[in-house]
């Protein structure tokens, strides 16, 4: 059962790229109205581009799991834990192992904890945000 999703940051953080591209945009109004429209639209375009396009993906497919710039096989995976906003934050917080391997975003409050039984990597666990955390552990259940 493939897997994708890439975890971009809220609407929100769109609308206040936007905002503050105008901002800039507004600087230049007195010198150039259309000079103004340009630099606004292109520097909310290019911002908005690097903010989608370096949000990390999570694949599973063809018995490989990738989050972020990481990737392990399937038959290295262990128990997989689906966790809510309380559980990532003690994951991250107080329960947190610093060996483990995070793709963690702040604005993605819900995730996986994915044991690993791979004897040769450090790391104990991939702690993994996602918005459809169910969907992911099913995906990982099936290479696992």
């Amino acid at each position: 059962m493939p897997y994708h999703e890439r975890v971009v940051p809220p609407p929100l953080i769109f609308v206040l790229i936007c905002a503050l591209a105008a901002s800039f945009g507004l600087i230049l109004v007195p010198l150039s109205p259309a000079l103004a429209t340009v630099v606004a639209l292109t520097l909310g375009v290019l911002a908005g581009l690097v903010q989608y396009l370096t949000s990390p993906v999570i694949e599973v497919e063809d018995g490989w799991f990738r989050a972020g710039g990481a990737q392990i096989e399937g038959h290295f995976l262990g128990k997989v834990e689906v966790l809510d906003r309380e559980g990532m934050r003690r994951t991250m917080g107080t329960d947190a192992d610093t060996r483990a391997y995070t793709a963690y975003r702040d604005h993605t409050q819900r995730g996986v904890k994915v044991e690993l039984v791979d004897p040769r990597d450090p790391a104990p666990y991939w702690l993994v945000s996602s918005r459809h955390p169910e969907d992911l552990a099913g995906a990982l259940h099936a290479i696992s």
